[in-house]
């Protein structure tokens, strides 16, 4: 059989995501240590990359911290460019990335078809 998946006591996301996506990687913190936490800029609302909250979650997938503002800022992070929903400049077609359902030949030349 496979080895088993390697675990963490930290996980830090630096980029946005859809909480779903956060919560995803749970499995993967350490099973050992109870204060083993992940810590992810999550969207406000499921595929809307324009703001997001910092999210602490534990192990069990409990929120033990959150914040929308840290000091005079909002946050808000790069969006999950891997997602299909991404929208804005970060995204496909315009870093170069290729979205699933995304024609070859607008993310090749420009948009231009």
């Amino acid at each position: 059989p496979p080895p088993p998946p390697p675990t963490y006591d930290l996980i830090l996301y630096n980029f946005a995501v859809n909480e779903r996506k956060a919560l995803s990687m749970l499995e993967y913190l350490s099973p050992t240590n109870p204060s083993a936490r992940l810590l992810a800029p999550v969207n406000t609302q499921n595929d809307y990359w324009q703001k997001q909250s910092y999210v602490m979650y534990s192990r069990s997938g409990k929120v033990t911290w959150t914040a929308d503002v840290i000091g005079a800022w909002s946050v808000q992070y790069q969006p999950d460019v891997t997602q299909s929903t991404c929208s804005g400049y970060w995204c496909p077609p315009f870093n170069g990335f290729k979205k699933p359902d995304t024609d070859e030949r607008r993310v090749n030349y420009g948009g231009q078809p």
